[in-house]
């Protein structure tokens, strides 16, 4: 071998190395305290990438026809864990907007206000009529709203409420959070078209809380369930961050500046959703009857919120979804951060995501019979 080709080799296996340690690293993430160490949390976001990063070694490896190839490998198969749960391998099953007979269909979706604060702040039209339109299209038995706004103020918003019911949705719970001066007020709120027999909202009890975990039991042809809704710790980025992210992919300096401040609200919702998950856990594992669980995370798959949460619960992506299934439209192409999942008692006969640009997040919608 020449000499220009063992430092290519060296350097490739210095870098191979490298890799595979952060991955294993960010494997750790779902059983390490992640408010403690928040720092490998963080690495967890890139999971997707160095999985392919990895993959990329091993294939190189193999067309050398090196020993090295054992590195990747070895590593693929300590990650089996995570590997399996972000990535849906349930490809060419094309979702019938159809609902077929004794199905129960979950549609979950952060709104982002219905778009409708672009009245005020921008000082335009919204996409709620297309979102609505959405919505109504599905025809889901539930729906599951995070970041649901309600007006305050008839000369600037109409009530959202009276017009989902309008839809065929007699049934819901509404709690909100917070409100927008005297204009509107945003929470989470559960629709049903069969009768709720039973209401309960906890509070998470913490000032950066956006919103809360709700559930609702419902009488579904004569069996109860109970529908959870949640909206987990945001990272609260607003403009200056996304613009910062962006400025920071093309090395600019002002956003390698604010990098301090994003690394800190990174911190903090680390911190915060931990905890926050460990209390969903406990409501879902006393729930009474099989459960249901929709919500906004705020965190990927290989995360100590995500398997906290899942527990033993069937995650509907996973049964039916494929790919990468990202939900969140900024930042990264690999962010899935909204789920729905279900007690094993459910068998997922569809998954779908509602790839609309309307609101900061995408909508899932699930079918699911006994």
């Amino acid at each position: 071998m020449s000499f220009s080709k063992k430092i290519v080799s060296r350097l490739f296996l210095i870098l191979n190395f490298l890799t595979v340690f952060i991955y294993l690293l960010t494997c750790l993430v779902p059983y390490i305290d992640p408010g403690r160490y928040w720092f490998v949390s963080i690495l967890g976001l890139a999971f997707p990438l160095l999985f392919f990063a990895v993959i990329t070694f091993l294939a190189g490896w193999i067309v050398a026809r090196s020993k090295w190839m054992l590195i990747s490998f070895i590593a693929l198969l300590l990650s089996f864990q995570q590997v399996k749960v972000a990535f849906g391998w349930h490809y060419f099953q094309p979702f019938s907007a159809t609902k077929p007979q004794e199905t129960l269909r979950i549609l979950s979706w952060n709104v982002s206000s219905w778009d409708e604060l672009n009245k005020v702040q921008k000082g335009g039209t919204s996409y709620r009529p297309l979102m609505m339109a959405e919505v109504k299209k599905y025809n889901a038995d539930i729906l599951c709203f995070q970041e649901f706004l309600e007006t305050r103020n008839l000369e600037l918003f109409d009530p959202t409420i009276p017009e989902i019911r309008q839809m065929g949705y007699p049934y819901h719970y509404y709690i909100p959070s917070y409100s927008e001066k005297k204009y509107s007020e945003m929470g989470m709120v559960i629709f049903s078209k069969y009768p709720i027999t039973n209401t309960g909202v906890h509070d998470f009890g913490d000032e950066e809380s956006v919103q809360q975990l709700i559930y609702t039991d419902i009488d579904y042809n004569g069996k109860p369930i109970r529908v959870f809704n949640v909206h987990l710790q945001s990272v609260r980025f607003g403009e200056k961050e996304y613009k910062s992210l962006d400025l920071i992919k093309h090395s600019e300096k002002d956003g390698l500046k604010d990098s301090k401040t994003i690394i800190s609200k990174l911190r903090r919702g680390y911190r915060f959703r931990g905890n926050q998950a460990d209390i969903v856990n406990d409501f879902v594992q006393k729930s009474p009857y099989p459960a249901i669980l929709c919500g906004d995370f705020n965190d990927v798959p290989n995360s100590y919120t995500y398997f906290t949460i899942k527990g033993n619960m069937q995650d509907a992506f996973l049964q039916k979804g494929s790919g990468i299934g990202r939900t969140f439209r900024h930042i990264s192409p690999t962010l899935r951060i909204d789920y729905i999942f279900s007690d094993k008692k459910f068998t997922v006969d569809q998954y779908q995501r509602l790839t609309v640009p309307w609101s900061d997040h995408f909508g899932i919608m699930a079918d699911m019979s006994f």
